[in-house]
């Protein structure tokens, strides 16, 4: 399958690209162009910022399907570390790309969201809860509600995973869904980019349920 990875140059998206090429699929990675990244033989790297006029529409065609790894950053691991990011890049850059795919004819998209967006905050425990309504960890995750609406109001194939807290380390295969987590729950960014590029390229018709929370 022909795949295009947003955000390809981050810890999952990396994954995501060095996976999907290894299984045999015909990728495309967008990163910034100050990024300093070295892509696995074969894909297709192209630069630019996804909130550029162009950029989206130009890096969607061909591609047959998305993968959308794209997330606010921070200047450190504090929730009041400063953003690196737009406030709202996550839903501009989504809205951009569900236009871009319109005019591709493309229909499936798999995004990266967090265990604790929309009403997944209702499974998360007490301090989870506190914890992820501080600072700019709030502000992604507003972000990233928002854009799980700007896909929930399109008419594509879409699926939005929600990992719990991301730790390194090479894909074991164990990631699944799960109901809620705690505190110290976590989960490889490897197993979610694995999880991302199976049902990304999953022959099902549909990747319902529209929503997955990962563990």
């Amino acid at each position: 399958m022909k795949l295009l990875v947003l955000g390809a140059s981050g810890g999952c998206g990396a994954w995501a690209v060095r996976l999907a090429a290894e299984r045999g699929h015909d990728v495309t990675a967008l990163v910034r162009a100050s990024s300093a990244f070295q892509p696995p033989a074969g894909v297709r790297v192209v630069r630019g910022e996804v909130l550029e006029d162009g950029v989206l529409d130009a890096a969607v065609g061909g591609a047959e399907a998305v993968l959308s790894c794209l997330g606010l950053r921070r200047a450190g691991r504090s929730p009041w570390a400063p953003l690196r990011s737009p406030a709202d890049l996550t839903e501009r850059a989504t809205g951009l790309l569900v236009a871009a795919m319109r005019r591709h004819g493309l229909r499936r998209v798999v995004a990266i969201s967090a265990g604790g967006v929309g009403d997944s905050a209702a499974r998360l425990t007490p301090g989870v809860r506190w914890l992820v309504t501080r600072g700019n960890i709030a502000v992604a995750y507003r972000d990233l509600e928002r854009m799980e609406r700007v896909l929930a109001s399109s008419d594509l194939d879409w699926l939005a995973v929600r990992p719990v807290t991301l730790r390194g380390g090479s894909p074991t295969g164990r990631a699944r869904v799960v109901e809620r987590y705690g505190m110290f729950s976590m989960i490889r960014r490897a197993d979610v980019a694995e999880f991302m590029v199976r049902r990304v390229t999953d022959a099902a018709p549909s990747l319902d349920p529209r929503t997955v929370l990962l563990g």
